[in-house]
């Protein structure tokens, strides 16, 4: 009768407290993990929304450089607003625009219209540390206002940079001194950047360091020999 209930009895408390430990031990393990995993998701998530963000703004970019000096008989950079952070230009879109009786069409004779004289420059937020790739419409400012000329156009962006080359494929680098260098420039190469922080402490599970990611375009600009293609 005793052996009976001695089978029937339950755990001791040493028991127990043992039971307790190794659950804890293992829910913390497993906790960890998880929040390892989540980190790291949202740093993909982080890494692939700038990855976009930046391609966004390559790409924009690019595009409307390419029509610099369209319509126009130099290659269309503003010198003294151009740089390696910022870059000013100017193309004359509706050039060869005709109406119906082949007459040229209003604001064909220059630059008069929004689009035909951009400049794009980053914008540091240094107390917010955010970084902004910035558009300005020189035509909306004047016509408009100064806030509505300027759009945001990536606020994901680190860096923006600019390289210029003649036609023979020389880098010209004394434009900071000589300013109208740049209007032998044939080429733009711009780089934009993007830097994901570090997550977690080094040598710790799961750290992952600062990690830059880099994205370049070239472009060739409309130079007047260039104007018909």
């Amino acid at each position: 009768m005793n052996k009976k209930r001695d089978s029937e009895s339950g755990f001791s408390l040493i028991e127990l407290v043992i039971a307790m430990t190794v659950t804890i031990v293992i829910a913390t393990i497993a906790s960890s993990l998880v929040a390892q995993s989540f980190r790291m998701r949202a740093r993909e998530d982080t890494r692939s929304d700038a990855i976009a963000d930046a391609h966004r703004a390559l790409n924009i970019v690019t595009r409307e450089i390419a029509n610099s000096g369209f319509g126009l008989p130099d290659n269309g950079i503003v010198p003294g607003d151009t740089g390696a952070n910022a870059i000013r230009f100017r193309a004359n879109l509706n050039a060869y625009m005709r109406d119906s009786a082949h007459q040229p069409v209003s604001g064909s004779q220059g630059i008069l219209d929004r689009d035909e004289d951009i400049k794009y420059m980053m914008y540091n937020d240094d107390a917010a540390n955010r970084h902004y790739l910035v558009r300005y419409d020189a035509y909306i400012a004047k016509t408009i206002g100064q806030r509505e000329a300027t759009t945001v156009l990536a606020n994901r962006l680190d860096g923006f940079s600019l390289q210029y080359f003649d036609s023979a494929g020389n880098e010209i680098v004394d434009y900071a001194t000589n300013p109208i260098a740049l209007v032998s420039a044939w080429r733009v190469r711009l780089t934009v950047g993007v830097i994901l922080p570090a997550e977690g402490a080094p040598e710790s599970p799961g750290y992952q360091p600062e990690t830059r990611i880099d994205l370049q375009s070239e472009v060739v600009l409309r130079n007047a020999s260039q104007i018909t293609y």
